[in-house]
């Protein structure tokens, strides 16, 4: 009786080892299948960033200029990776290595990787080779002392005309750096910048971050800056009360042409400080004021100072306007021929404005 039950668990074992065995055949089977299937998949998760890689990504313009797109997002749908450290020293060799293919090349746009303080310390010991007109490093969370390295690179380079570093985990230490650096009473500043994005901030440190003080630097900049024709402050959490010490020296600059506040605190009181500067005719021709709180007396104010501005574009969308200011906003179009896009969105739209409309 022993021998029959020793003899049956061994054949059970046996069976099960089987089934095992067919499992593990049949999993393998199955992954073997998916490879042969889908080759090209497989090759792109496993791909070498090398100059292959990069010339896969180039795109040509009309005029002949490149633009070398790697986006994050893009790159991690397509072969599930992000750039990181490591893959900066082969995107700078590919940028150095070989300058007659390479000088067309006016754009980079590696925003929203991985890549860190060490990466981006690689490409500031380069940056007086880099013959960029356009570097774009959005989402990538290097953090103060890389940007303070980035600020102090645009000293010695006389090619960027923009950059754009927002998102990047800044704090008021390392913004202050861009400020100066666009001084010209500073014995070392760039005169070649034309467009600057410095928006969101690091969050964590928002509670501690003094707004007033930062936007009269802003200010103070402006009123000494030539060069500067676009400038997005984004999400610095300024209040109507910053942009009035903004103003008390930006009113003087005679460049810029756009002005990006989007995502602050700014209401009527704030739009008033702006209408005062609209009234002097300054060249800003751009004017981005979207999910702010402005509300229905500060659309009032700015429909009587934009016929006398060179306003083309106003974004007010998403803000706290009722019917009467959307009316308002609409009767002033037909004394400022000037605006070309108007954003009204996100606001109290009603019949009266609608009829407008």
């Amino acid at each position: 009786m022993e021998f029959f039950n020793n003899f049956n668990s061994t054949n059970q074992v046996e069976s099960n080892e089987n089934l095992s065995n067919d499992n593990y055949n049949e999993k393998t089977n199955n992954k073997l299948l998916q490879i042969v299937k889908n080759p090209i998949e497989n090759l792109e998760k496993n791909i070498l960033i090398n100059n292959s890689f990069f010339l896969r990504f180039c795109k040509k313009r009309f005029n002949g200029e490149k633009e070398l797109i790697l986006n994050g997002n893009d790159l991690f749908r397509q072969i599930e990776k992000r750039l990181t450290d490591i893959d900066v020293n082969h995107l700078l060799d590919f940028l150095n290595n070989n300058p007659d293919d390479h000088d067309h090349i006016v754009e980079l746009n590696i925003q929203n990787n991985e890549i860190g303080s060490f990466g981006i310390g690689k490409m500031c010991e380069n940056g007086e080779k880099l013959k960029l007109k356009i570097l774009r490093l959005n989402g990538n969370k290097f953090g103060t002392e890389a940007s303070k390295n980035i600020a102090l690179m645009l000293c010695n380079n006389l090619h960027i005309e923009q950059i754009e570093v927002a998102e990047v985990d800044q704090t008021i230490s390392s913004l202050i750096y861009f400020t100066t650096i666009m001084r010209s009473d500073q014995v070392k500043y760039n005169n070649c910048l034309k467009i600057l994005d410095i928006s969101r901030p690091n969050p964590a440190y928002m509670n501690n971050f003094d707004s007033s003080h930062f936007a009269y630097l802003i200010g103070s900049m402006l009123k000494i800056n030539t060069c500067l024709i676009e400038l997005h402050l984004q999400k610095f959490s300024f209040s109507c009360h910053d942009i009035e010490l903004m103003l008390i020296d930006g009113m003087s600059n005679i460049t810029l042409k756009l002005l990006d506040l989007n995502c602050n605190n700014i209401g009527d009181h704030g739009i008033n400080s702006i209408c005062k500067w609209l009234y002097q005719r300054p060249a800003l021709s751009g004017l981005v004021l979207s999910h702010n709180i402005i509300k229905s007396s500060g659309a009032r104010a700015l429909s009587f100072a934009l016929p006398f501005s060179r306003v083309k574009l106003l974004d007010i969308s998403y803000n706290n306007i009722n019917n009467s200011g959307i009316v308002d906003i609409l009767n002033t179009i037909k004394k400022s021929p000037c605006i070309r896009n108007l954003r009204l969105c996100g606001n109290q739209i009603g019949d009266k404005s609608a009829k407008v409309l």
